[in-house]
């Protein structure tokens, strides 16, 4: 495996554009080739080598998960787009990073240590994006003016999630082990959403299909969502085999599975409640109740 650290020599006062920041793009390049690339900032241009020392490693291990991999060295929040359309590979950043990380990301990994900015996950198609601290506003959404947010993949954020979490989601997962800011799965479209904390005001504000899963009981349920409903046991259970089959990635990444332990808990006899919604509009998607663990909805 092809290792490139790219350690940060300091915070370079702008913001630096790091689409351009592919694991296997870089394992093709020597470490002086990397140090001169380019990288867009604002209306400008700076090297790598200006703002990382640059180093590389290989591992020999055939049998890594990921034959590249490239490792961000310490606090970036001004660094962009980092993983923006990954398609293989893995990417860690062991500090926080900017916006728009996993921009239209299709595959591979990205983790990061700590937190993300805004559009975590933004139209996110395919890989596995995890955030050890709190990600933004717009995770998993759309970019503004597009009708598609996250259409695949799974996003994991261990704290918590900005507003308009999965705005305009259309496919993939995502899970919050701490709370969710305002208007959590706005217009959600399919899909998953998760969260193991509180979302904020107006969640599911404008659902037209899709799932939310809330672990706590909310401080109200919308009134134009309707209880009740049936044959959702299938679906319920294919959702908690593959919440299990996520245990192992989910400890890699994070080190623990404290914070998603209350989702590797739940089981497919103890069905969550449901509520149909958002009768405003299409009415198809569907809100789960599970703050009762062992009730079984009728």
């Amino acid at each position: 495996m092809t290792a490139t650290t790219l350690r940060i020599k300091a915070a370079p006062g702008f913001r630096v554009d790091g689409s351009a920041l592919q694991p296997g793009a870089l394992a093709a390049l020597s470490t002086a080739e990397v140090a001169r690339l380019q990288l867009p900032a604002g209306n400008d241009v700076c090297a790598v080598g200006d703002l990382f020392d640059v180093a590389r490693m290989e591992t020999g291990n055939a049998n890594a998960a990921h034959s590249t991999q490239l490792i961000i060295e310490g606090d970036a929040c001004w660094l962009d787009r980092l993983g923006a359309n990954l398609t293989e590979g893995r990417i860690h950043a062991t500090g926080d990073t900017g916006d728009y990380a996993a921009l239209q990301m299709a595959g591979g990994t990205l983790q990061i240590d700590g937190s993300a900015g805004a559009f975590a996950g933004c139209e996110m198609r395919g890989g596995q994006l995890t955030v050890a601290g709190d990600c933004g506003d717009f995770a998993a959404g759309a970019l503004p003016g597009d009708m598609e947010g996250m259409t695949g993949g799974l996003l994991a954020v261990q704290g918590n999630a900005g507003e308009r979490l999965g705005d305009r989601m259309r496919r993939g997962c995502v899970l919050v082990g701490g709370n969710a800011g305002d208007f959590a799965a706005s217009r959600l479209v399919a899909g998953t959403i998760g969260i193991a904390g509180v979302p904020g005001a107006n969640y599911a504000y404008g659902m037209r299909r899709g799932t939310l899963l809330l672990l706590r009981e909310p401080y109200r349920i919308p009134p134009t969502f309707a209880a009740g409903g049936r044959g959702y046991d299938v679906f319920w259970a294919l959702f908690v085999r593959m919440l299990a089959a996520q245990r192992d990635a989910l400890a890699t990444a994070f080190g623990s599975t404290a914070a998603f332990a209350p989702f590797l808990a739940l089981t497919a006899s103890a069905l969550p409640r449901r509520h149909a919604g958002d009768l405003a509009v299409d009415g198809r998607g569907e809100l789960l109740v599970a703050s009762e663990p062992g009730r079984t909805a009728n």
